[in-house]
């Protein structure tokens, strides 16, 4: 279920798009607090994901 949301995420239409409007950590993020209410493992894995993708970039 992560992994082809980061796919989707990391794809070069995506990636233009990310770039006009939010970075991908904040995108997770933005995912994971709406999924909280519902979902906390799910929105646990969302931030965490957000926390490796800036462990990598930057």
């Amino acid at each position: 279920m992560l992994i082809p949301f980061i796919q989707r995420l990391l794809s070069p239409a995506a990636q233009a798009s990310t770039r006009r409007n939010a970075s991908v950590p904040a995108q997770l993020m933005e995912c994971a607090d709406a999924s909280a209410g519902q979902d906390p493992r799910h929105a646990a894995e969302l931030r965490r994901a957000a926390i490796a993708y800036l462990g990598v970039v930057h």
